[in-house]
């Protein structure tokens, strides 16, 4: 065995070593361990496997997802009415040390992401990985914008995500169908991300609609590996417009546009990059379709982000 595949060897041997040790950790619920394990195996150079890219964006998520819900516990207390000053104080510091923590989190999850982004490996150039990378970009910027107290660079981050969303739905929209999970999760994302950071409401409703409704027209013709998380996110995509049409006085954004239009027969949706046109859709059709669903609550995880790894756990 010459030099060359000795190195070899020893990189597939570290990379076995990482991802069992991962394992290991995600049955112990150490998932700060499972993530420190899974960025070493996305650092060895050797490409990753679905369900590797599963486990390290699962990995992540939930050492995000307690980090997140202490910060919003924080935050509750610190704006708490009566409370003393100096109690106010104690809470603050704390939630900013969330808040150190959370951008540490994101920037690292970003460098791993960034590193497939920029590689020449033959998985590099899968379409469905693409999008689901991509994603991870969008949200993970996302993600570090909640914490950024500086309006400017808040909006260089937000712009970054924006970028990398667009980039996403782009590589989607011309690779995988519209009942795909990649994809569906990639929409359930983009039109929070257009609701509740840009403020663009109507923009991020649209976008989840016209999701939910060219999804809802292959659902007889879905693939069974794909039929539990598509319809999954499925359901998160009906509870978020059900939610927002709640927000909206309950009318239906689409409905409301289509009632000033020229052409009260067709809503405009915008997209990434285009425009495209379907029929409006009523407050009660989408009520309807909501029969027999629990509706979130609005602050619930299911309305910002999902992963492909992690929507089984979600549906459990």
């Amino acid at each position: 065995m010459d030099v060359e595949q000795a190195a070899a060897a020893a990189v597939v041997e570290t990379k076995e070593k990482c991802l069992w040790k991962a394992k290991l950790a995600q049955e112990a619920n150490r998932f700060e361990d499972m993530a420190r394990y899974m960025r070493q195996v996305a650092e060895c150079g050797e490409p990753m496997t679905k369900d590797e890219d599963n486990m390290l964006a699962a990995a992540y998520k939930h050492v995000l997802d307690t980090k997140r819900s202490s910060r919003r516990t924080l935050v509750t207390v610190e704006q708490k009415d009566g409370i003393a000053s100096w109690e106010a104080a104690v809470a603050r510091q704390y939630r900013e040390r969330v808040d150190d923590e959370l951008r540490a989190l994101c920037t690292e999850v970003l460098a791993v992401v960034d590193g497939w982004l920029t590689s020449d490996r033959p998985d590099a150039s899968d379409p469905a990985t693409g999008v689901f990378y991509w994603k991870l970009c969008a949200d993970y910027n996302r993600y570090a914008a909640e914490v950024i107290d500086d309006p400017g660079d808040r909006a260089a981050v937000v712009a970054m995500s924006r970028a990398a969303y667009e980039r996403a739905d782009q590589m989607g929209r011309t690779t995988l169908r519209p009942i795909d999970p990649i994809r569906l999760g990639l929409m359930l994302n983009y039109s929070v991300f257009l609701y509740q950071v840009c403020q663009q409401r109507r923009q991020g409703h649209d976008v989840a609609k016209h999701a939910f409704d060219e999804a809802v027209a292959e659902i007889d013709a879905i693939d069974d590996s794909m039929y539990d998380d598509s319809t999954l996110i499925l359901r998160l995509i009906r509870d978020n417009l059900t939610i927002w049409i709640q927000e909206n006085g309950g009318e239906s954004y689409a409905t409301a546009a289509a009632a000033t239009a020229e052409d009260q027969t067709a809503v405009v949706v915008a997209g990434a990059d285009d425009q495209q046109q379907h029929a409006p859709s009523t407050v009660a059709a989408i009520a309807a379709s909501t029969v027999m669903l629990s509706l979130s609550p609005p602050n619930v995880e299911s309305q910002n982000d999902l992963d492909r790894q992690s929507l089984q756990d979600d549906a459990n």
